[in-house]
């Protein structure tokens, strides 16, 4: 018993167990109740028929009674158990209860009868079929489980005696036997409790460590996927993506690609620090990010430049996406430490061009063209945008 108790859950543990538990155990409860109910209606109309509905002996009102209070029992316990287990939610707790009385209640009923039947027989068919039923399919805790069989096996034997007093013959088979089934039925309920508690522990705990070794897997993904410092995507998971746009069914591969550039950066790195720096590459990472989400994918491409992919541009729709990145970082109003130079706030330089991008030849064609065109803006002035195919000198 030493082992059994060791196995304890937590509260939230032991509501997810019952609840687990409820659903499994049901299906064993509804097949045994619909069947008891079938039979004991049977056994009615058999008793009925079997003596013209007079029921004029003793016997046949007895067996009556039994019968009835078994269906009765098996109709009021169907009702509360279809309405727990499909009402209101939050149950479980009650039907495991309900499951147990039933249990109870079939073997004493088993008991009832067989002592009843030990008039003329010496059969105990009826006790042997309950008590390994409820031992073997009904989730029943050993402090409800073991004092049910012990005072159950006492009762039957107690009842096969008084009716021993009265009929010759001897039971000690019957003893034997009885006695012998109760010992396997404890046995086998304390087993299935303690497995059936054991089971969902480990089943839990697998769970528990799938679940942090995929927490783990997506922070490594993220972790190679992402900048650490922008959280956006890097040029390591640049080349990964490009596998998967190369292999999808799309027909259209029209692109747009920018080069983005933060201006004088290295000068804001040398008037703030690094620190301030970092958290300037932050910001413009994050407003490039809002300006263009759910339009097209952001890089990090390398210190403080950028690229950005647009898929499948509408007419005139690159030129404005980059004259809006360039007006919503200065909307930001990062201080840039060059007001004397009349330049109040960081800004960013961006080149694009469109083209076709089915291999990986053409997308360092295109990436080839946007870097030109950012080389163009970063000599011509800064804070804007231009297209490669718009340049002067190519």
């Amino acid at each position: 018993m030493k082992k059994i108790e060791t196995i304890k859950m937590t509260r939230e543990q032991e509501m997810a167990f019952k609840k687990k538990t409820a659903g499994r155990t049901g299906k064993y409860f509804w097949t045994a109740l619909v069947f008891c109910a079938c039979f004991q209606i049977y056994n009615i109309c058999y008793t009925l028929q079997y003596t013209d509905f007079l029921l004029h002996t003793r016997p046949s009102r007895v067996y009556m009674c039994l019968y009835a209070a078994l269906l009765s029992a098996c109709l009021l316990m169907g009702i509360l158990a279809a309405v727990w287990t499909f009402g209101k939610k939050g149950y479980e707790h009650r039907l495991l209860n309900l499951y147990m009385i039933f249990g109870c209640a079939l073997v004493f009923w088993s008991v009832c009868l067989s002592i009843y039947d030990h008039r003329v027989s010496d059969n105990i068919s009826i006790f042997v079929t309950s008590v390994v039923y409820v031992a073997g399919l009904l989730y029943m805790s050993p402090k409800i489980s073991i004092p049910l069989y012990v005072i159950s096996e006492i009762v039957l034997v107690t009842g096969i005696a008084m009716i021993e007093k009265n009929k010759a013959g001897d039971d000690y088979g019957s003893y034997v036997n009885s006695i012998a089934l109760v010992i396997i039925a404890i046995f086998l309920s304390v087993y299935r409790w303690q497995q059936t508690r054991q089971e969902f522990l480990t089943n839990l705990l697998l769970e528990e460590k799938n679940r942090e070794i995929m927490e783990q897997t997506e922070k490594l993904n993220f972790i190679a996927h992402h900048d650490t410092l922008t959280g956006i995507w890097n040029r390591n998971y640049l080349e990964q993506w490009k596998e998967k746009y190369f292999l999808s069914p799309a027909k259209e591969r029209a692109v747009a690609v920018f080069m983005a550039d933060i201006d004088h950066f290295k000068h804001y790195n040398d008037r703030f620090g690094h620190v301030l720096g970092d958290e300037c590459l932050k910001r413009v990472a994050q407003t490039l990010k809002e300006t263009g989400k759910e339009k097209g994918f952001l890089f990090r491409f390398g210190g403080e430049e950028f690229l950005y992919v647009l898929e499948g541009p509408q007419k005139d729709e690159s030129r404005r996406l980059a004259e809006q990145m360039c007006t919503a970082v200065v909307e930001e109003k990062i201080s840039s430490g060059m007001e004397e130079e009349g330049k109040e706030y960081v800004t960013v330089s961006i080149g694009y061009t469109e083209g076709v991008m089915r291999t990986d030849e053409e997308f360092r064609s295109l990436l080839r063209k946007a870097d030109q065109a950012l080389y163009y803006v970063k000599n011509s002035g800064r804070n804007r945008a231009a297209a490669y195919e718009e340049l002067p000198e190519k």
